[in-house]
């Protein structure tokens, strides 16, 4: 299964996720943000390659929804705060308990 993690600025919680799971067997992963300042922003491309979309916030599935033609790949919500920089122990713990239910524990940790 391919998985396109998105945050806003593709610099934290995308990031780290798509690091956490890059091993993990059975899944192929990418990053990306919504934001014109992201890092690497979501391309149509990105989004014809993945077969799951996990956001961070409604906000983001709003973007994705309003900026893209339908049809889009199932976009799941994670409910993961901005509230970390990409080298907080503690957003590898929030992200872990949000995704290994979504995707099975990650093997890259």
């Amino acid at each position: 299964m391919n998985v396109l993690f998105v945050c806003t600025l593709n610099k934290a919680r995308s990031v780290v996720a798509a690091r956490l799971y890059r091993r993990t067997p059975g899944l192929a992963v990418r990053s990306a943000g919504t934001s014109d300042r992201a890092a690497h922003q979501v391309t149509a491309h990105d989004l014809r390659w993945a077969d799951r979309v996990i956001v961070f916030e409604p906000a983001h599935a709003r973007w994705l929804r309003a900026t893209f033609a339908a049809p889009l790949p199932e976009i799941v919500d994670a409910g993961v705060d901005d509230a970390y920089t990409a080298t907080d122990p503690e957003l590898v713990d929030e992200l872990c308990a949000a995704l290994t239910p979504l995707l099975g524990a990650p093997s890259a940790r």
